[in-house]
């Protein structure tokens, strides 16, 4: 990211109140549940893995198991 982009992304998140951390980590949770959402592939994936209960990514394998059960 060439210098001056990145001093003003960083100028616009001191605004928010956020660090550069944070905001990679929301653009990352964003794009993967756009991915989980819109891909097949990934939802193969998540379904087809062991994840702790309680946790996120077995929270997302359980809301798309229960999406998927015939009404």
């Amino acid at each position: 990211m060439p210098e001056e982009c990145h001093a003003l992304l960083k100028s616009v998140l001191a605004l928010k109140g956020k660090n550069m951390g944070e905001y990679i980590y929301e653009c990352v949770v964003a794009d993967f549940n756009k991915q989980f959402y819109e891909d097949k592939q990934v939802q193969q994936l998540v379904v087809a893995g062991t994840h702790r209960p309680g946790s996120n990514a077995y929270r997302l394998k359980e809301s798309l198991l229960k999406a998927n059960e015939p009404t």
